[in-house]
């Protein structure tokens, strides 16, 4: 995230001319509330907070502070109090001047940390200040003025950068108290003043210039004229619309400021179009979406808001370009049509190279055993690579994605950062155990060894790795069972078939059985997450909620699966509260593995009367943080629970499908550090694969 920068010689200067906070301000807070809400929003809104800090150590007098919409000081109650730069402040009673709540604010930040509008219920207002308050901004930042409004507004609004969690292992890169900035040697008293006379002259014209004009109103088109499918397509009513809208703006900040961009330039309810293809009006439950692709809803009055995060079809990472998330992403897009796979482990052509390894205590890991590399290391070896990591100019990378499965054995950190794959896929970090890439939409993946479970202590391995990176492993335990898994040349599972000591086969995952592709608007409209819903704590009923069969009269692979979270919702996860994890860290100590024994002995039973049962341990994180780390910490910490159910209660690991989601899939929609998005859950997908008939 770009770092907001000041001017500390301007700012002296500013001071110097006293212009001090003076005394008198609005009583509106207790001092208990300033004490305890003033850090939680700096906190939540540090670009705001910045702002502010660098109006106040200008000298920002207390008595220049104004209503947003132009009218006399008090202001109304739904009203925002604003700075010269567009801050929302509130004052305690012995004139302590804090932020204002989220939702009282009419402005996000960009990355150059100038005001734009959120989008909220104060949007017109902020429209017609938004000007003035960034000509202020850019006075106190010490940065060059965008020519008029519409040029800020360009740039996609950024949310205050979330301070990176403790609880998910980063530290927040845009730490530190921007008055120890270093003073700009290069601004003599002649800049100084300039800054000091331009400041005091905006501030003389604050209401004369936050009047809205008339253009501005008139830009407002009828509700008639925007709408022409109000009658024919669900409208949200603007009380209900003051529910949820400024909670969706704070946890979508970027994606909104994106959605904010398009209105500004004219976009109006007629301009959506259906998610699904289809002609305007959209059919029941069909959703609307902006052309840049933000899912949108319409009020009645015509007013276009962000739609719901998990309708989203993209996310904006820390540099403000769109990514593809979810069902929208290009390796959802390869599930969905369902191409038969091909490889040379799979059709039996040819012979492979033969690897022999007996798994022991010193090359398996357990549960309550960290990785060797902590995904920070790995986050700041792959900074110190740089560019000279990157691969040559060459297009022919097949050669580097048919090595993984040999590289593979000796651990996956061959790959450099920067290194391209074929299919476009661009190596983002590398921890050993674990590969990260970016694929072309920006969306990322996981690659990581899928045989990663089945290395358990006594076991004999017999990998053929052949010419196109796909390999045909045989695991045979000490008591004559074997697990047979083909996996294609980035480690995933093709076929796994379990072969009894007395040579009953059970095939668990075939992803060579034919399934037609998936069409999303044909799926049965699975029931949303549901926070408040407690987690099952006996056995019975999480039996009972792990045995619910899919509500769909087809089958899907794996891949889809895994790919596609409408075809994964088909079935509820069952979250597993029972686990906690130390900062960074995915290893489970064996107190909190015992707290799993409802699970293990749920898990374990259902797999003895049908040893075809399949169930998919899924991790999650917050949004905070880089989303290359949540993504890796998420899988890591999914295998770790997975490996505990084996290790303490005998669920067989070839029955378990280990998936890291990171912070893709929230189940608290915020960007804060919300404790309920660190979790892990399991759901019992048997009755979606097509192996399982």
């Amino acid at each position: 995230m770009t770092r907001l920068t000041a001017n500390s010689t301007a700012l002296a200067a500013l001071v110097s001319l006293g212009l001090a906070p003076v005394a008198s301000a609005e009583v509106v807070l207790t001092p208990e509330q300033v004490q305890t809400e003033g850090p939680a929003r700096a906190a939540a809104l540090p670009g705001l907070r910045n702002l502010l800090q660098a109006e106040r150590e200008a000298g920002l007098p207390q008595d220049r502070l104004l209503c947003l919409d132009g009218s006399d000081r008090p202001c109304a109650d739904d009203m925002a109090l604003i700075t010269p730069s567009g801050v929302s402040v509130q004052f305690g009673q012995g004139g302590a001047m804090i932020l204002a709540p989220a939702d009282m604010q009419p402005y996000a930040t960009n990355p150059e940390g100038l005001p734009v509008p959120r989008g909220n219920a104060l949007n017109a207002a902020a429209q017609a200040y938004l000007q003035t308050a960034q000509t202020n901004a850019a006075q106190v930042l010490g940065i060059a003025a965008p020519a008029q409004a519409d040029t800020a507004e360009a740039a996609q609004p950024a949310p205050d950068p979330q301070p990176q969690p403790s609880a998910e292992g980063q530290q927040d890169p845009a730490a530190g108290d921007i008055s120890q900035l270093a003073e700009n040697s290069s601004d003599g008293p002649s800049r100084q003043e300039q800054l000091a006379q331009q400041l005091a002259a905006a501030q003389q014209q604050l209401q004369t210039d936050q009047t809205p004009q008339g253009d501005a109103s008139d830009a407002r088109q009828p509700a008639a004229a925007r709408d022409s499918h109000a009658g024919d397509e669900p409208r949200i009513p603007e009380a209900a619309a003051a529910q949820f809208e400024d909670q969706r703006i704070a946890s979508m900040a970027l994606l909104n400021g994106v959605l904010q961009q398009e209105i500004a330039d004219g976009l109006t309810a007629d301009d959506l179009r259906c998610k699904d293809g289809s002609a305007r009006p959209c059919g029941d439950g069909g959703q609307l979406v902006t052309p840049e692709g933000v899912t949108a809803e319409v009020t009645e009055t015509g007013r276009i808001i962000i739609g719901p995060m998990a309708q989203q079809q993209y996310r904006v990472d820390e540099d403000g370009n769109l990514r593809a998330r979810g069902s929208n992403t290009e390796a959802a897009r390869e599930a969905a049509q369902a191409t038969a796979p091909d490889a040379a482990a799979l059709s039996g052509e040819g012979e492979g190279e033969t690897v022999n390894e007996t798994v022991t205590e010193d090359n398996a890991r357990s549960s309550d055993e960290d990785f060797e590399t902590t995904i920070a290391d790995a986050i700041d070896r792959a900074a110190a690579q740089g560019e000279a990591a990157r691969s040559s100019d060459d297009d022919d990378d097949d050669d580097t994605l048919q090595t993984l499965a040999q590289v593979a054995l000796g651990g996956l950190g061959a790959l450099a950062v920067g290194q391209v794959l074929n299919g476009n896929r661009e190596v983002a970090l590398n921890t050993g155990d674990r590969v990260i890439v970016t694929r072309a939409d920006g969306s990322q993946q996981v690659l990581k060894d899928d045989n990663a479970l089945l290395r358990r202590p006594g076991n004999e391995v017999q990998t053929q790795n052949f010419s196109d990176g796909s390999s045909r492993s045989v695991v045979t335990r000490p008591d004559g069972s074997q697990v047979i898994t083909i996996r294609a040349a980035d480690l995933s599972v093709l076929r796994r078939i379990h072969v009894a000591a007395d040579g009953t086969e059970t095939v668990l995952i075939d992803e060579s059985v034919e399934v037609p592709p998936v069409e999303l608007t044909e799926l049965p409209d699975a029931p949303a997450p549901r926070p408040e819903a407690a987690t099952p704590t006996t056995e019975a009923a999480l039996r009972e909620a792990l045995a619910r069969e899919a509500a769909v009269d087809r089958r899907f692979t794996l891949t889809q699966v895994r790919s596609i979270p409408e075809v994964r919702n088909l079935v509820a996860p069952v979250d597993i509260d029972a686990i906690t994890f130390d900062t960074g860290s995915a290893a489970i100590n064996p107190d909190q593995a015992r707290q799993l024994a409802t699970l293990g002995t749920v898990l374990e039973d259902a797999i003895a009367q049908n040893p075809r049962e399949i169930f998919l341990i899924e991790g999650h994180t917050d949004a905070v943080g880089a989303a290359a780390f949540n993504l890796a910490l998420s899988d890591r910490r999914a295998e770790s629970v997975a490996l505990a159910l084996s290790e303490y209660f005998d669920v067989p690991p070839e029955n378990l499908v280990v998936q890291g989601y990171g912070e893709e899939y929230l189940k608290v929609p915020t960007l804060t550090d919300e404790r309920a998005n660190r979790r892990a859950s399991v759901r019992r997908i048997t009755d979606l694969l097509a192996s399982a008939q």
